[in-house]
């Protein structure tokens, strides 16, 4: 099989080694090999079926503290049919509510002001700006998904946010008042035309917010089941700080948010525009520094405690197969796939696995295409067991699991560590 390869500038191997992404250093180490595995994202459409693997190795910047893995795999394989609407879950849909009251409640917008968010998904964020009168237009390159935000009113570009798709936005709608950015920024492998495309569309009264989950997070909560693929870079504060002032954006504010088990809320603005820098800033800088994010000794004992970690949930669900439990997943989420496939299953240690997504049902999970079905077959099959797989809704999954099954089924999580959820 023959790997799709990006053009993209960002990863190049050459005498001086790999450049990061963010700052263009060469000092970059090993922070997690986790082999070959598949895109996370793209499932069978037959038990049988096979998928492509590509190498999955995460690098870390001893300079600006970005976490990147090889962009060996294009976004327009990964995003033009992508299957994850954030509208699925209530704890997303609420997060996104919750932003727009509080933009709303800045009184910030003035008649003839517009917002942008770059990644708009199925339109779940942009459709609380609508009853307000404010112009929307989002950017979603997935067509599928595209097409559903439409369907709400929202005006919706179909193409990869580039710096001359900024142009171009920028020609026809002058400066928005707000640039939206959430779980998009480590999504694309030239960072550097991302936020200069950013920077285009950031006029005197423009910010911009950016939400990613923080790669201290990934090291501090053993979070590497967050690692595949459409994630080419896993940002900090450091680093989004560094690769914004390159282009002509400052870094004035960041906030700690729940959201995605941690995640970090990255306020930009022009370098040109006034104002003082929050002391979040520093705080960031500094807790970064402490927590050990740019030391490779650090990394290599994250990346022992990984393995341990995958060696435990295998004996886990090779034990509860001898003992003959019923284990099913719930949530055929990129994260299932990446730890599923670091640690090969044998064959039907997991029966299926439940999703509420209807882009998701009849699909199967590799390596064994383990058979992905809906909440209601679930409910009837009788387990008794479940791992949610997207530990950073396991509360809301939780509940919801033990509203239709009750008490007799165990329900687990794999991160940080195979533990029983209690939601008492």
């Amino acid at each position: 099989m023959t790997h799709e390869i990006s053009s993209s500038l960002p990863f190049i191997e050459g005498r001086g080694g790999v450049f990061c992404r963010g700052c263009l250093g060469r000092n970059l180490f090993s922070g997690l090999d986790l082999g070959e595995l598949p895109i996370a994202n793209e499932l069978l459409k037959s038990r049988e079926g096979s998928l492509e693997r590509f190498p999955l190795h995460l690098r870390v910047c001893s300079e600006c503290g970005l976490g990147q893995v090889e962009d060996v795999v294009t976004p327009e394989r990964i995003f033009r049919d992508y299957r994850y609407l954030s509208s699925m879950s209530t704890t997303f849909l609420r997060h996104a509510f919750d932003f727009v009251d509080e933009r709303i409640k800045e009184e910030i917008f003035e008649p003839g002001d517009w917002v942008l968010e770059i990644a708009s998904n199925d339109g779940y964020l942009l459709k609380n700006f609508l009853p307000f009168g404010i112009k929307a237009i989002g950017v979603e390159p997935a067509e599928n998904v595209a097409k559903i935000s439409r369907e709400l009113g929202i005006e919706t570009i179909s193409e990869f946010f580039t710096s001359e798709l900024a142009e171009k936005i920028r020609e026809l709608n002058g400066y928005p008042k707000l640039i939206i950015a959430n779980n998009v920024m480590a999504h694309v492998p030239d960072l550097g035309d991302f936020v200069k495309g950013l920077s285009l569309l950031c006029g005197p009264e423009t910010e911009i917010s950016i939400e990613n989950p923080s790669l201290a997070n990934i090291l501090l909560e053993m979070q590497f089941d967050t690692i595949y693929h459409e994630h080419y870079s896993y940002l900090s504060a450091s680093s989004v700080g560094k690769v914004s002032q390159r282009n002509g954006l400052q870094l004035f504010k960041v906030e700690n948010l729940s959201i995605h088990g941690g995640s970090n809320r990255y306020w930009l603005r022009s370098l040109s525009t006034k104002g003082s820098i929050h002391s979040s800033v520093e705080v960031f800088y500094n807790s970064e520094k402490s927590s050990g994010l740019f030391e490779p000794s650090k990394w290599a004992n994250f990346s022992d405690k990984v393995a341990k970690i995958r060696s435990d949930f295998h004996a886990w669900l090779s034990d509860s197969a001898d003992k003959g439990r019923r284990v099913y997943g719930y949530g055929a989420a990129a994260k299932a796939s990446t730890l599923l496939n670091s640690i090969s299953t044998n064959d039907g240690l997991i029966v299926a696995i439940a999703d509420v997504s209807l882009e998701k049902q009849a699909r199967f999970m590799p390596p064994h295409g383990i058979k992905i079905i809906s909440p209601n077959e679930l409910f009837t099959k009788n387990p008794t067991d479940i791992v949610i797989f997207p530990w950073n809704l396991k509360l809301e999954i939780a509940k919801y699991l033990r509203s239709n099954l009750g008490d007799g089924v165990r329900l687990w999580c794999a991160i940080p560590e195979i533990h029983e959820v209690d939601i008492k």
